[in-house]
C-alpha cells in the first residue's frame, strides 16, 4: 500500500549473514491514501488497517552481505473518492500485492557470520537492490477502488550508508530508485491503464542507542507516476514530500519492537496521509 512512498531507514546496513527475522506490524493509515497509484480517481480518502507479516534471509554473495525479503500486506479498511464527478465509496478488505526484495553490499559490507562483526566499525556502505511486486492483491475488475493493481511493478535502487562520529553512532542514509510498472489491461473488464515510471529518493539520519536501540528522521521524496486510460492522459503526476521518524529497540534473546510515524508535508497528488505503525521482531541464527 502507497509502497513508492515507503520511509524505511537502514535497508542497506551489513547484517551477519544466516540469519532469519520474522516480523508482524500493524499499521494504522489515514488520509489521501494511494492504494493503486495507477487508479483515475480524484480526492480519494482513506481510513485503512493492516496486519504485515515480513521474513527476511540474510546470506552472501560472492563475498558480499546480501539479504532477501519477503512482505505480504493484509488490509481492511474504507475509501471514498470522486469518479466520474460522482461520489464512490468502499469498503476493503483482503490481501494486498505483496513484495519481494533482493539487496546486496556492493561496498563496505562483507559477508561475516555473527561472531566475526564483533567489535567490527562500519564504514561508507554502497549497496543496490530490487524489488518486485507481483499483481496477487484482491481485485474486482468491474470496480476502480481496489486493493491490488492487477499488473507487475519492479524498483531497482541504490543505497549508499555513511557513518561519522568517533563511535560510528551517527550515520546518514540516502537512497535513490525507480518504480517501473507493467499494463493492468484488464480495468473495468475493457479498459487498459498505464502509468510512467515513479522516482523515489529517501534519506535518514540515525541514531544508534547503545547495543539496544537506534532513532531515526525520515524524509522521501517522489516525483512522476502520470497514468493514461486508453492513451487518454489522467493528469495526475505525483510529486509529494513525505518527513517522519523510526524507533527500535532490542529486547534481548532476538525480539525487537519497532515504531514509527510519517505524514505528508507537500503534496501535488497522493501521498497526503499519515502512517502510524508499530512492529514486532524476532531473529534467530548467524
Amino acid at each position: 500500500m502507497a509502497g513508492a512512498q515507503s520511509l524505511e531507514p537502514r535497508l542497506y546496513l551489513p547484517l551477519p549473514i544466516g540469519l532469519n527475522f520474522v516480523s508482524v506490524s500493524y499499521n494504522h493509515t489515514s488520509g489521501d491514501v494511494i492504494i493503486d497509484s495507477s487508479a483515475p480517481v480524484s480526492d480519494f480518502r482513506a481510513t485503512m488497517n493492516g496486519v504485515i507479516p515480513a521474513y527476511v534471509r540474510t546470506f552472501g554473495v560472492l563475498g558480499r552481505a546480501a539479504q532477501m525479503q519477503a512482505v505480504a500486506p493484509f488490509i481492511s479498511g474504507t475509501a471514498r473518492a470522486v469518479i466520474a464527478g460522482r461520489d464512490s465509496s468502499r469498503v476493503l478488505r483482503g490481501a494486498a500485492d505483496p513484495m519481494l526484495r533482493l539487496a546486496v553490499n556492493l561496498s563496505g559490507g562483507p559477508a561475516r557470520r555473527r561472531a566475526e562483526m564483533a567489535g567490527k566499525r562500519l564504514g561508507t556502505i554502497f549497496g543496490a537492490s530490487i524489488s518486485l511486486s507481483p499483481p496477487l492483491g484482491a481485485y474486482d475488475h468491474e470496480r476502480r477502488l481496489n486493493l491490488g493493481s492487477n499488473r507487475w511493478s519492479f524498483k531497482p535502487e541504490l543505497g549508499l550508508v555513511q557513518p561519522w562520529g568517533q563511535t560510528k553512532r551517527w550515520a546518514l542514509e540516502a537512497y535513490t530508485g525507480v518504480w517501473l510498472f507493467g499494463n493492468n489491461s484488464s480495468y473495468l473488464d475493457t479498459s487498459t491503464v498505464s502509468q510512467q515510471p515513479i522516482w523515489t529518493f529517501q534519506s535518514h539520519l540515525i541514531r544508534v542507542l547503545g547495543r539496544r536501540g537506534w532513532i531515526a528522521l525520515d524524509g522521501t521524496l517522489v516525483r512522476g507516476g502520470d497514468t493514461s486510460v486508453d492513451g487518454v492522459v489522467q493528469n495526475n503526476f505525483q510529486k509529494s514530500v513525505r518527513l517522519g521518524g523510526t524507533a527500535a529497540w532490542s529486547l534481548g534473546g532476538g525480539h525487537a519492537l519497532k515504531a514509527s510515524f510519517s505524514r505528508g508535508a507537500y503534496t501535488r497528488f497522493g501521498g497526503d496521509f499519515d502512517v502510524l505503525a508499530v512492529g514486532y521482531v524476532y531473529n534467530w541464527g548467524g
